[in-house]
Parts: structure tokens; sequence; C-alpha cells
């Protein structure tokens, strides 16, 4: 399907330019070929920009590209980032248990980080500045991606982890890998709360620096609109980001 491409007008008089579902590769799938899709998010400006990839959750079984990290592409966007909201494979895509999910989810996150590295010229992507992160499911993707034993070749220099974890397999992380922003509510009854305590010891452990955002009350998923400590989440992520890349 050819991409369509929405140009947004923006309150501060700039323009985001937002290609939609761009086939990033294929997979295979319980159907055959599995085309993969993306959303690009891109302020007009002839500079290159960082780049980010952000992963929806929803379980491994559900959800899709164009909610809450579809907003978060679109708010980073307005500050200068080229950031891609992607699908991927679930459950029903591939037939198989949850574990397999979790792989095809991953290895479809490294093709999304590949395809940013080939087309980094035409789309004015700083393929030496990228990040990766998403929610939940999202997350869990992003931290396997990043940290895991099957991680992308492709190197990122920041992973935003948004209620996610590694289920103790953050043995993986080692001395070199790349920061880390971790918010997380300590209500959280889908994906516990010590899973990022877990993440923060082993970053401790090997140098790698972490933030936590230890949000008290909360349960699994929250408005990046919403406040803490003074400031909402989508500028906490933003300030990570300008920090690392």
């Amino acid at each position: 399907m050819l991409a369509v491409a929405v140009v947004c007008l923006l309150a501060q008089g700039g323009s985001v330019t937002v290609d939609r579902d761009i086939v990033y590769g294929k997979s295979k799938g319980v159907a055959g070929q599995f085309e993969l899709k993306l959303d690009l998010y891109r302020a007009s400006t002839s500079a290159k920009a960082p780049g980010v990839v952000l992963i929806h959750g929803g379980g491994f079984t559900g959800g899709s590209k164009g909610g809450q990290t579809g907003s978060l592409s679109r708010y980073l966007a307005e500050r200068g980032f080229v950031c891609v909201d992607i699908n991927y494979r679930l459950q029903r895509d591939i037939g198989g248990p949850i574990r397999d999910a979790i792989l095809a989810a991953v290895e479809d996150a490294g093709k999304a980080l590949d395809w940013m590295v080939a087309n980094a010229d035409r789309y004015g992507i700083d393929k030496k500045r990228l990040a990766i992160g998403g929610s939940s499911a999202g997350a869990i993707t992003a931290l396997f991606s990043t940290y895991g034993d099957n991680r992308s070749k492709v190197p990122v220099k920041a992973v935003i982890d948004l209620w996610g974890g590694m289920y103790g397999q953050q043995s993986a992380m080692k001395k070199g890998d790349p920061p880390m922003l971790i918010i997380h509510g300590t209500e959280d009854r889908v994906v516990s709360y010590q899973l990022a305590e877990a993440l923060m010891v082993r970053a401790k452990e090997v140098g790698v620096s972490t933030e936590l955002k230890k949000v008290v009350g909360a349960g699994h998923g929250m408005r990046l609109d919403g406040k803490f400590e003074g400031e909402t989440f989508n500028d906490i992520i933003l300030k990570f980001l300008k920090r690392h890349l």
C-alpha cells in the first residue's frame, strides 16, 4: 500500500508530516508472508534529526500503532525528532505461544531499526542518534531488542521503558549498553513494579545509566500528559532523549 502523507498544522506555526502505512519489512506469519507497517512522523525541516522507534502495547495479543505511541510520536516530532510508530506480529499472526510472540516482536523491532538506517537520507534521520521505546508489551519488546540475548544489530543510544520488564532475563544487560528511562506504577498488577526494580539493580551492577520514575499508587499504564513531580511524562521523555541523542 502506498504511504499516505498528512501534514498537520501546529499551534506554534510549524508542521509535522505523517506518512502512514509504510511497509518496513516482511516476516513469516500463519497466513504466509506478513507485511510490517509503520507510521512516520517528522517535522518540516531539512536538518537531520534523531530517530525514535516506538512500539505499542497490548499483551502481544492486541493493540495497534496510532494510539498512545502515535500521540507520543507526534509530540516528539513537533520538537525535532523523526519517529516511527510500528505495528508488529501478534500472537494470532504467528499461531504460537506468547514466548514466540515476544521473539517475533523483537525480530520485527529490529527490522524497524534496520529500516530507519536504510532510509536515513530519504527521511532526514541521523542514523547515529537512534532510540527505541514503548509501553507494556512494546516496552518489553524494546528492552529485549536492546539488552537481551537476541538484541538488534543496530545500536541505539537510549531506551524508553513505559511499564515493561525483562522477566528475569535482565542479566543479559552488559557494560556499555545504552541508558534507559523507566516509568512504572507501584500498583501495577499486569507488569509488576518489581520488574522495574530488577532492571535498576542490574543496570547499577554493570554501570548502565538509568532513570526510574516511581509513580506511587499508579497501576498499569498512564496518560503521558499526566503530571509527575511537576512535569508531564511527555516532557520527562523529551528531556531524557535530548540528553542522550
